[in-house]
């Protein structure tokens, strides 16, 4: 037990270092660029005026300005201050999610280390797209817990709770709407009242605008969303890496310039994608992971992707990190593991980025990019390889295990199948961990899940599953 209190007494030393270091290092920065977009916005909104018209830069809904109205006239050194601290503190509400979400399978010593290996991932010094981040005075960090929050409610089978939280994400950033997409994964049930909220949330961008300041805001608010699409800066996106190696785009050397060859990387790189997204809405399995891997393709797919965006999709790294201490080493899971571990490595070199200088070669600026296609095929497909691999051992204990349950639909069978895994982790209502139960409930949940009539057992607490709460 003593051991234990000395490991979350580390774990808590080491994030509030890094919070320490990381706020001084940010607190004498000169950056602060999307920072002021965001106050010009915020004195506009205090002044009674629209932030669209007159600032093609404030490309966001109108939530953020209206957020920061109030401190709009207050020392803008000050307030940057404030800001950053909570831009640095925004990460760590996503951190402690994905902690208590796992929690439960996880051995007690365990859960101390797990927090500071994701605190550091996210927080360490040498991790440049939390630098561009803080150096930008951006917002990625709150969109970041959002997504938490939703891959959260999704492993908990509460689709509602995973779309108001992407709903939330797109109040603050428009593009995370598209994120939506992991709703249609085999097998997802209830999806249409999810989908019905997130069409609530595209409709509250518009309508508040339109409330606050009429129909001229209305239109800003779209031309500066429209405009955003082009960008004169590096862009880690399908459609930014092909520019670079063939045209002249002003940014770097090319390695030659050819339209039909750019147009042809363009076609390759996005058929690509969009199969890695058809693979993994296809798959029926870890719906958290089905998330980030439909999070992952939609930044590869966005018109501009910045580097930091990098962070969005971080949780990657700990998903398939608590898979290897919870399932175990095989070949597949140990490979993925391995390609997810040195991209993240990747991102610890400051890599050139739009300012740098226009004779360093397309190539060295375009290795996050590839870096980025290589990690989120290897998730994919691992995810994939791991449903294949539950879909046969399910097969094999159908008959002793679910009874005619079997007669499902095969993507119902594996919901029910990774909803009966994750609720095997919880702890039961008496306080016991997953090693102190006998089977029996265990078994009656699956049986329940498969949709035969639930077993007499009023008795037996355990008896109640994920799907009657």
């Amino acid at each position: 037990m003593a051991g234990i209190v000395v490991l979350w007494v580390a774990a808590v030393a080491l994030i509030g270092y890094l919070v320490y270091f990381r706020y001084n290092v940010a607190y004498s920065g000169h950056g602060r660029f999307d920072f002021d977009t965001f106050v010009r916005a915020a004195r506009r909104v205090e002044a009674g005026m629209s932030p669209y018209p007159r600032d093609r830069q404030y490309v966001y809904p109108p939530f953020v300005a209206l957020l920061m109205a109030p401190f709009a006239h207050a020392n803008p050194r000050h307030l940057w201050h404030v800001w950053i601290a909570l831009v640095i503190v925004a990460p760590l509400v996503g951190v402690g999610a994905f902690v208590a979400s796992h929690a439960s399978r996880l051995s007690a010593w365990l859960c101390p280390l797990l927090l500071a290996f994701c605190a550091f991932s996210v927080l360490y010094t040498g991790y440049w797209p939390m630098s561009r981040e803080l150096y930008l005075g951006q917002i990625d960090t709150f969109v970041f817990s959002m997504l938490v929050l939703a891959t959260l409610a999704a492993r908990r089978a509460r689709e509602l709770g995973r779309s108001a939280w992407i709903g939330v994400a797109a109040l603050i950033k428009v593009w995370p709407l598209a994120f939506g997409l992991s709703l249609l994964q085999r097998g997802v049930r209830r999806r249409r009242g999810a989908i019905a909220l997130l069409v609530a949330a595209v409709v509250a961008m518009p309508l508040s605008a339109l409330i606050a300041w009429g129909p001229s805001a209305v239109r800003g608010f779209l031309a500066n969303v429209f405009d955003a699409h082009s960008q004169p800066i590096v862009n880690d996106s399908v459609w930014g890496a092909p520019k670079l190696l063939f045209s002249r785009s002003g940014l770097a050397r090319p390695m030659f310039v050819s339209e039909p060859l750019e147009l042809l990387a363009w076609a390759i790189l996005a058929l690509w994608v969009v199969g890695l997204l058809v693979v993994a809405l296809r798959t029926a399995g870890d719906p958290a992971l089905c998330t980030w891997n439909v999070i992952f393709c939609v930044i590869l797919l966005l018109p501009v992707a910045h580097r930091q965006y990098a962070i969005l999709v971080l949780p990657l790294l700990w998903t398939w990190g608590v898979n290897l201490l919870t399932e175990g080493v095989n070949l597949s899971d140990g490979l993925v593991i391995a390609v997810v571990v040195g991209w993240w490595l990747l991102q610890l070199k400051a890599w050139p980025y739009y300012g740098s200088s226009r004779a360093i070669s397309s190539v060295r600026y375009c290795v996050p990019f590839f870096a980025d296609m290589i990690a989120c095929t290897a998730s994919v497909i691992g995810a994939r390889a791991a449903t294949l691999r539950a879909t046969r051992a399910e097969g094999s204990t159908s008959a002793a295990n679910v009874g005619e349950g079997a007669l499902l639909p095969r993507a119902r069978r594996l919901r029910c199948l990774w909803s009966h895994e994750v609720l095997r982790a919880d702890q039961d209502d008496s306080g016991n961990r997953p090693d102190q139960r006998d089977g029996t409930a265990d078994h009656e949940q699956v049986v329940h899940c498969a949709g035969e009539a639930r077993p007499d057992r009023g008795d037996d607490r355990r008896a109640k599953s994920r799907w009657d709460r």
